[in-house]
């Protein structure tokens, strides 16, 4: 029906007593079917070995090609018949024949990853340098499937490592393109050059940072492969990262040395990419590393190490009103945002309950107990109210809360801060903290104790509000800083006058200096006139339970870029490296 002759069908099945019979009846030993094939491909596609000596010894022709230019070593070399394939070399079959997509047994070998064919064929002493139509060597060929093992038989027999298809990609290239990391590594290990471009330009770690493989980046990388290589568009790997919004992969650039200001073509830095296309985590971390102070320091916390990044915690308390939330938002802002910054309005305290009367100027005439001090807290164990309600500790502070009008405000502002608000950030010119804003409704003063905790790792900030009366002042920092003490277990030994060994970190702020109008001169600092008697009577107090900072820090609390706030970031920035160089001893 298709034409076949008996002989051919004889040896694809291996019948070599049929062989025998049509050769004795005349057949002839060199017939061909319609597509050119003869009596050896036949045998050699089913990898009948004893056939073909039979055919050999009768004189049948070895490299015949058919109409696609396939000899008998070609079929053989597909269909992985390795005894086959030394068998036809040793007869004298030529390896090196190409088909009429120009390639060899040997590209058939390493397409279809058969890795004894292919060193069966290495062995004969083919030429492993030839190229197809593609311009594929059969290194190119084996890389970019992930035969790493040919590779390497490849590799052994001299192939030319750095040989390049029509579009000037190298082996390296395909076997990164193909995400093929054992085959990268294969070839960085036998010597081939890690940063040869294609005609575009590109470096095979261009290919690797554009498509996110951090595996494959890192290995080229270790390579001491080139960081700063510009393609024909001007771009360098960390541009194409960024503009794809790879965000490992450019941490890790980073921190192997790329350039972060290096310019496209039309130039565009690496975080102009990345912002243009929206991916602002990259361009964030892009921007802290512009400037050589902070490169070195912000590098150094990239890299991995066997500790955790240490991430100080930022612990905020304060009555209500007493601006911590816009405390934190104004040390987040930058040098440009600070100048957009716009402070949230403040309602008149005559027509506001966000600011009533102060509870000193008017006595209540409700008596003091726990429901009216604080509502939601009758249920609460005796240890969690002990340091809230007991008269030796607060001294005075209660007459602060048991105004009706104090109560009534907490419920009707909708801005205020609820419980405690966490969020990690970086604070600009400081460094990342974990910040804990701690809410000064009432409600939920009972259960801070059990969220605060005894932490000599972190900073404490103590907020109070200048508006209100100085004795007022005294009792809010004085209410904070005796919860703070009482989360302090006593430990020994015990230095001179009870100064405990760990003291928690304090710092105090006063805010709203501007509403209060405090004189200030032109670029300097507020001055206020009771901030030495205030920070005497308090460290007279709690000197020796807590570490008090000696300077009270008097500021508008949304003016960020004012030198008051620069002060405050400073002081901040100190204390949290004492903190991270004392916990690394």
């Amino acid at each position: 029906q298709h034409g076949t002759p008996p002989l051919l069908i004889a040896a694809g099945c291996g019948n070599i007593q049929m062989l025998q019979l049509l050769l004795k009846r005349g057949s002839r030993i060199d017939v061909q079917d319609k597509a050119g094939s003869n009596a050896i491909y036949w045998a050699s596609r089913h990898g009948h070995v004893e056939t073909l000596k039979f055919l050999n010894d009768n004189k049948c022709p070895l490299d015949v090609k058919d109409k696609s230019g396939e000899t008998a070593l070609h079929v053989a070399a597909r269909y992985g018949h390795v005894d086959v394939v030394q068998f036809l070399c040793s007869v004298g079959s030529n390896p090196n024949f190409q088909d009429k997509e120009e390639e060899t047994p040997l590209h058939c070998a390493a397409w279809h990853g058969y890795y004894s064919v292919a060193k069966a064929l290495c062995e004969a002493g083919c030429n492993v340098n030839i190229k197809n139509k593609e311009g594929e060597t059969p290194l190119l060929t084996a890389s970019a499937r992930g035969y790493h093992d040919i590779v390497e038989c490849l590799a052994e027999h001299r192939t030319d490592l750095d040989a390049t298809d029509k579009d000037g990609h190298t082996a390296l290239h395909l076997a990164v393109r193909r995400c093929q990391i054992e085959v990268v590594k294969t070839l960085i290990s036998q010597g081939c050059f890690v940063d040869f471009q294609d005609r575009h330009g590109n470096t095979p770690l261009h290919v690797a940072c554009k498509d996110g493989n951090v595996p494959i980046v890192m290995a080229l990388c270790e390579a001491s492969c080139n960081l700063d290589v510009t393609n024909k568009y001007g771009r360098t790997p960390l541009h194409l990262a960024a503009n794809n919004g790879i965000l490992d992969v450019v941490r890790f650039l980073c921190l192997t040395g790329a350039n972060v200001e290096a310019l496209t073509s039309d130039g565009k830095t690496a975080e102009d990419l990345a912002r243009a296309e929206q991916h602002e985590h990259v361009a964030s971390l892009l921007a802290r590393l512009k400037k050589d102070t902070y490169r070195g320091l912000f590098i150094q916390q990239l890299r991995h190490t066997q500790n955790p990044q240490p991430r100080i915690k930022l612990k905020l308390f304060g009555h209500s009103g007493a601006g911590k939330t816009t405390l934190v938002e104004s040390l987040k802002c930058g040098l440009i945002r600070s100048f957009f910054r716009r402070r949230r309005p403040r309602l008149s305290s005559t027509n506001s309950t966000r600011f009533p009367p102060s509870p000193l100027s008017s006595k209540p005439s409700v008596s003091v107990s726990i429901t009216n001090l604080y509502p939601g807290c009758e249920n609460v164990s005796v240890r969690s109210r002990s340091m809230m309600f007991e008269p030796g500790l607060t001294k005075g502070v209660l007459e602060a809360f048991v105004s009706p009008a104090h109560h009534s405000h907490f419920s009707a502002d909708d801005q205020s801060t609820k419980a405690i608000d966490i969020q990690n950030a970086c604070l600009h010119g400081v460094g990342d903290f974990s910040i804990w804003e701690f809410s000064g409704n009432p409600v939920y003063f009972c259960c801070y104790d059990f969220f605060a905790a005894n932490d000599p790792t972190a900073i404490h900030v103590v907020l109070f509000s200048l508006e209100e009366p100085y004795e007022i002042q005294l009792n809010q920092v004085t209410f904070w800083l005796n919860f703070l003490k009482s989360l302090v277990p006593v430990e020994e030994p015990i230095a001179f006058g009870g100064k405990l060994k760990s003291p928690l970190c304090v710092v105090l702020v006063a805010t709203h200096a501007d509403i209060v109008n405090l004189p200030r001169p032109v670029g300097g600092e507020f001055w206020y006139d009771k901030d030495i008697s205030l920070l005497k009577e308090i460290r007279n107090r709690f000197g020796n339970d807590l570490q008090i900072s000696d300077k009270l820090f008097v500021l508008d609390a949304g003016a960020s870029g004012s030198k008051d706030m620069k002060l405050l970031r400073n002081h901040l920035q100190e204390i949290r490296s004492q903190i991270i160089s004392v916990s690394k001893v």
